[in-house]
Protein backbone atom coordinates (compact mmCIF):
# COMPACT_ATOMS: atom_id res chain seq x y z
CA UNK A 1 0.00 0.00 0.00
CA UNK A 2 1.18 3.58 -0.52
CA UNK A 3 2.28 5.72 2.42
CA UNK A 4 -0.95 7.72 2.15
CA UNK A 5 -2.93 4.63 3.19
CA UNK A 6 -1.75 5.15 6.78
CA UNK A 7 -0.46 8.72 6.82
CA UNK A 8 -2.53 11.85 6.49
CA UNK A 9 0.59 13.92 5.89
CA UNK A 10 3.90 12.47 7.04
CA UNK A 11 4.48 11.96 9.91
CA UNK A 12 0.85 12.21 11.05
CA UNK A 13 -1.16 8.98 11.05
CA UNK A 14 -4.71 8.96 9.76
CA UNK A 15 -7.38 6.90 11.52
CA UNK A 16 -6.64 3.79 9.44
CA UNK A 17 -2.92 4.04 10.24
CA UNK A 18 -3.61 4.48 13.94
CA UNK A 19 -5.89 1.44 13.96
CA UNK A 20 -3.30 -0.62 12.05
CA UNK A 21 -0.62 0.33 14.61
CA UNK A 22 -2.91 -0.29 17.59
CA UNK A 23 -3.85 -3.71 16.21
CA UNK A 24 -0.23 -4.84 16.30
CA UNK A 25 0.52 -4.14 12.60
CA UNK A 26 -2.35 -6.41 11.54
CA UNK A 27 -5.15 -5.67 9.10
CA UNK A 28 -7.15 -8.54 10.53
CA UNK A 29 -9.45 -8.87 7.55
CA UNK A 30 -7.72 -11.05 4.94
CA UNK A 31 -5.88 -14.39 5.20
CA UNK A 32 -3.51 -13.19 2.47
CA UNK A 33 -2.08 -10.45 4.71
CA UNK A 34 0.43 -10.77 7.58
CA UNK A 35 0.77 -12.64 9.82
CA UNK A 36 -1.05 -15.37 7.90
CA UNK A 37 0.89 -14.95 4.66
CA UNK A 38 4.26 -13.95 6.11
CA UNK A 39 7.05 -16.43 5.44
CA UNK A 40 9.67 -16.94 8.18
CA UNK A 41 12.40 -15.88 5.73
CA UNK A 42 10.80 -12.46 5.21
CA UNK A 43 11.82 -9.57 7.47
CA UNK A 44 10.70 -6.06 6.58
CA UNK A 45 13.62 -3.63 6.95
CA UNK A 46 13.92 0.05 6.06
CA UNK A 47 16.98 2.33 6.18
CA UNK A 48 16.52 6.06 6.68
CA UNK A 49 19.13 8.82 6.49
CA UNK A 50 18.79 12.32 5.07
CA UNK A 51 21.64 14.24 3.37
CA UNK A 52 20.64 17.90 3.49
CA UNK A 53 21.62 21.52 3.18
CA UNK A 54 20.21 23.74 5.87
CA UNK A 55 20.48 27.28 7.16
CA UNK A 56 19.63 28.29 10.70
CA UNK A 57 19.58 31.81 12.10
CA UNK A 58 18.99 32.94 15.68
CA UNK A 59 18.23 36.45 16.89
CA UNK A 60 19.15 37.74 20.36
CA UNK A 61 21.77 35.04 20.85
CA UNK A 62 24.56 35.41 23.42
CA UNK A 63 27.79 35.93 21.49
CA UNK A 64 30.88 34.84 23.38
CA UNK A 65 34.29 36.49 23.13
CA UNK A 66 36.58 33.66 21.91
CA UNK A 67 39.53 35.09 23.86
CA UNK A 68 37.82 35.28 27.25
CA UNK A 69 34.78 33.03 26.93
CA UNK A 70 32.58 35.83 28.24
CA UNK A 71 29.30 36.81 26.54
CA UNK A 72 29.52 40.61 26.42
CA UNK A 73 26.87 41.12 23.78
CA UNK A 74 23.94 39.58 21.99
CA UNK A 75 23.33 39.40 18.29
CA UNK A 76 22.42 37.15 15.39
CA UNK A 77 24.11 33.80 14.79
CA UNK A 78 23.76 32.04 11.43
CA UNK A 79 25.00 28.60 10.45
CA UNK A 80 24.56 26.95 7.07
CA UNK A 81 26.01 24.15 4.98
CA UNK A 82 25.71 20.49 4.04
CA UNK A 83 24.98 17.91 6.70
CA UNK A 84 23.66 14.42 7.43
CA UNK A 85 20.83 13.42 9.69
CA UNK A 86 21.20 10.36 11.88
CA UNK A 87 20.45 6.95 10.42
CA UNK A 88 17.62 4.66 11.54
CA UNK A 89 17.36 0.96 10.75
CA UNK A 90 13.69 0.13 11.14
CA UNK A 91 12.21 -3.33 11.27
CA UNK A 92 8.71 -4.07 12.51
CA UNK A 93 6.08 -6.67 11.88
CA UNK A 94 4.32 -9.73 13.22
CA UNK A 95 5.93 -12.82 14.70
CA UNK A 96 2.59 -14.64 14.98
CA UNK A 97 -1.04 -13.68 15.24
CA UNK A 98 -1.37 -10.89 17.83
CA UNK A 99 2.39 -10.88 18.55
CA UNK A 100 4.26 -8.00 16.93
CA UNK A 101 7.67 -6.39 17.34
CA UNK A 102 9.51 -3.13 16.67
CA UNK A 103 13.30 -2.83 16.53
CA UNK A 104 15.02 0.47 15.69
CA UNK A 105 18.84 0.62 15.97
CA UNK A 106 19.62 4.29 15.48
CA UNK A 107 22.80 6.32 15.02
CA UNK A 108 23.43 10.03 15.42
CA UNK A 109 25.05 11.95 12.56
CA UNK A 110 28.51 11.04 13.93
CA UNK A 111 27.79 7.29 13.77
CA UNK A 112 27.29 6.50 17.48
CA UNK A 113 24.64 3.76 17.67
CA UNK A 114 21.98 3.10 20.29
CA UNK A 115 18.62 1.30 20.39
CA UNK A 116 15.81 3.81 20.04
CA UNK A 117 13.13 1.09 20.26
CA UNK A 118 13.20 -2.64 20.98
CA UNK A 119 9.88 -4.12 22.07
CA UNK A 120 7.40 -6.95 21.67
CA UNK A 121 3.63 -6.37 21.86
CA UNK A 122 0.93 -8.90 22.72
CA UNK A 123 -2.30 -7.59 21.20
CA UNK A 124 -5.99 -8.33 21.70
CA UNK A 125 -5.57 -10.42 24.83
CA UNK A 126 -8.81 -12.12 25.87
CA UNK A 127 -10.00 -11.21 22.34
CA UNK A 128 -10.37 -7.57 23.36
CA UNK A 129 -8.71 -4.43 22.04
CA UNK A 130 -8.85 -3.06 25.59
CA UNK A 131 -6.09 -5.43 26.78
CA UNK A 132 -2.65 -5.18 25.15
CA UNK A 133 0.77 -5.64 26.75
CA UNK A 134 4.08 -4.25 25.47
CA UNK A 135 7.51 -5.01 26.96
CA UNK A 136 10.95 -3.62 26.13
CA UNK A 137 11.95 -0.11 25.11
CA UNK A 138 9.11 1.90 23.62
CA UNK A 139 7.64 5.36 23.15
CA UNK A 140 4.97 6.26 25.67
CA UNK A 141 1.41 6.62 24.38
CA UNK A 142 1.51 10.41 24.17
CA UNK A 143 -1.06 12.55 22.37
CA UNK A 144 1.58 13.64 19.85
CA UNK A 145 4.82 11.78 19.08
CA UNK A 146 7.98 13.87 19.12
CA UNK A 147 9.99 11.17 17.36
CA UNK A 148 9.07 12.39 13.89
CA UNK A 149 9.78 16.10 14.06
CA UNK A 150 9.08 18.13 10.94
CA UNK A 151 12.43 19.96 10.88
CA UNK A 152 16.05 18.75 10.73
CA UNK A 153 17.25 21.35 13.22
CA UNK A 154 19.15 20.34 16.35
CA UNK A 155 17.88 23.49 18.03
CA UNK A 156 14.12 23.16 17.74
CA UNK A 157 11.19 20.98 16.85
CA UNK A 158 10.98 19.02 20.10
CA UNK A 159 8.02 19.28 22.44
CA UNK A 160 9.60 21.08 25.38
CA UNK A 161 6.62 20.47 27.66
CA UNK A 162 7.38 16.72 27.49
CA UNK A 163 10.70 17.42 29.22
CA UNK A 164 9.63 19.99 31.80
CA UNK A 165 10.84 19.11 35.29
CA UNK A 166 9.58 21.00 38.37
CA UNK A 167 12.30 22.41 40.59
CA UNK A 168 10.91 20.40 43.52
CA UNK A 169 11.87 17.15 41.74
CA UNK A 170 15.55 18.08 41.52
CA UNK A 171 17.56 16.80 44.52
CA UNK A 172 19.35 19.68 46.15
CA UNK A 173 22.62 17.93 47.01
CA UNK A 174 23.36 15.87 43.90
CA UNK A 175 25.60 16.66 40.96
CA UNK A 176 23.30 14.92 38.46
CA UNK A 177 19.62 15.79 39.05
CA UNK A 178 17.04 13.08 38.41
CA UNK A 179 15.38 13.53 35.04
CA UNK A 180 12.41 11.97 33.30
CA UNK A 181 11.41 12.96 29.79
CA UNK A 182 7.84 12.17 28.84
CA UNK A 183 8.88 12.21 25.18
CA UNK A 184 11.82 9.84 25.66
CA UNK A 185 11.55 6.15 24.87
CA UNK A 186 11.40 4.25 28.15
CA UNK A 187 12.32 0.75 29.36
CA UNK A 188 9.55 -1.24 31.01
CA UNK A 189 6.14 -2.76 30.43
CA UNK A 190 2.90 -1.10 29.32
CA UNK A 191 -0.73 -2.16 29.61
CA UNK A 192 -2.92 -0.32 27.11
CA UNK A 193 -6.30 -0.46 25.41
CA UNK A 194 -8.49 1.41 22.99
CA UNK A 195 -11.98 1.57 21.61
CA UNK A 196 -12.72 0.10 18.18
CA UNK A 197 -12.34 3.50 16.48
CA UNK A 198 -9.26 4.41 18.61
CA UNK A 199 -10.81 7.67 19.83
CA UNK A 200 -10.81 6.55 23.47
CA UNK A 201 -7.70 4.93 24.91
CA UNK A 202 -5.79 4.33 28.11
CA UNK A 203 -2.32 3.18 29.08
CA UNK A 204 -0.46 2.41 32.30
CA UNK A 205 3.28 1.80 32.27
CA UNK A 206 5.75 0.45 34.83
CA UNK A 207 9.19 1.80 33.97
CA UNK A 208 12.76 1.74 35.19
CA UNK A 209 13.48 5.17 36.64
CA UNK A 210 16.57 5.82 34.51
CA UNK A 211 14.87 7.64 31.61
CA UNK A 212 15.17 4.76 29.15
CA UNK A 213 18.88 4.13 29.66
CA UNK A 214 20.25 0.62 30.03
CA UNK A 215 21.52 -0.66 33.38
CA UNK A 216 19.44 -0.83 36.53
CA UNK A 217 19.17 2.39 38.55
CA UNK A 218 20.19 2.56 42.19
CA UNK A 219 17.67 0.73 44.34
CA UNK A 220 16.10 -0.89 41.26
CA UNK A 221 13.72 2.07 41.13
CA UNK A 222 10.48 1.87 39.18
CA UNK A 223 8.11 4.59 37.99
CA UNK A 224 4.38 4.13 37.42
CA UNK A 225 2.79 6.24 34.71
CA UNK A 226 -0.98 6.09 34.02
CA UNK A 227 -2.49 7.87 31.03
CA UNK A 228 -6.07 8.32 29.83
CA UNK A 229 -7.14 9.98 26.58
CA UNK A 230 -10.92 10.48 26.35
CA UNK A 231 -12.93 10.27 23.17
CA UNK A 232 -12.72 13.21 20.80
Amino acid sequence: MPCSACHEAWPKLNNFGQMFKDNGYQLGNDPRTPPYSQQPAYWPIALRITPNWHRESFDRADIANPATGNTPTEGQLTTHGFDLSGMDILTAGTLAKNISFLLVPSADNAGAFHFESANVRFSNLFKSGWVNVKVGKFELDNIISEKRILTLSNNGGFYRIYHFQPATEIPAMTAAPFTFGLGDNQLGAELSGHSKNDYTRYSAALLSSNDGNVGLPNGHGLRHLPHLQPGL
